[in-house]
């Protein structure tokens, strides 16, 4: 009983969280873009603070390093990438997806290559080579697609998630 008692005590403290992660969602789903690159610069702000933290105990005990110079540097590369990032988020948001089409055009041609070679699986390879050259080129065409996607994908699951919290606290009690 008094563990029945300790679970429903835990599903109703899950409440709160279900609405925000409902909210969050819808938040996410509305505002995509600026969701996305807020997003960024929270990585950014992590890799920055990240390096920095790294540079200082390097520098504050540099006995405990075992190659100060290339500590140091990798510090500063991370306080500058942590830079890039917050400043430029909006061009990296669109970065990525247009490295993501390059990559599946050059795996697709890579399929296609392979196909040519394999006499056994030549239609299946060329078939699947055509297709991920073509989602490639897509993606490299319109990159804000791709991140859409994605963030409406991300938002769609908190929503879902904070549902199925609200049923399930509402089914307990």
């Amino acid at each position: 009983m008094e563990m029945e008692n300790k679970f429903r005590d835990l599903l109703k403290g899950k409440l709160l969280p279900a609405v925000l992660s409902i909210v969050l969602g819808i938040v996410i789903i509305i505002a995509r873009r600026a969701a996305l690159d807020l997003l960024v610069k929270i990585v950014g702000g992590m890799i920055l603070a990240g390096g920095v933290v790294f540079a200082v105990l390097n520098l504050v005990r540099p006995e405990r390093s075992a190659n100060l110079k290339t500590d140091l540097i990798c510090s500063v590369l991370a306080i500058l990438f942590g830079i890039v990032l917050i400043v430029c988020a909006p061009n990296v948001v669109d970065f990525f997806p247009i490295m993501m089409g390059i990559f599946l055009i050059l795996n697709g041609l890579s399929h296609l290559a392979e196909a040519g070679a394999d006499q056994e699986n030549r239609l299946i390879a060329g078939i699947l080579g055509v297709a991920i050259i073509v989602l490639g080129v897509l993606i490299v065409m319109r990159p804000g697609f791709i991140a859409d996607a994605i963030m409406i994908f991300i938002g769609i699951s908190f929503v879902v998630n904070g549902i199925f919290d609200i049923v399930m606290v509402r089914r307990v009690s």
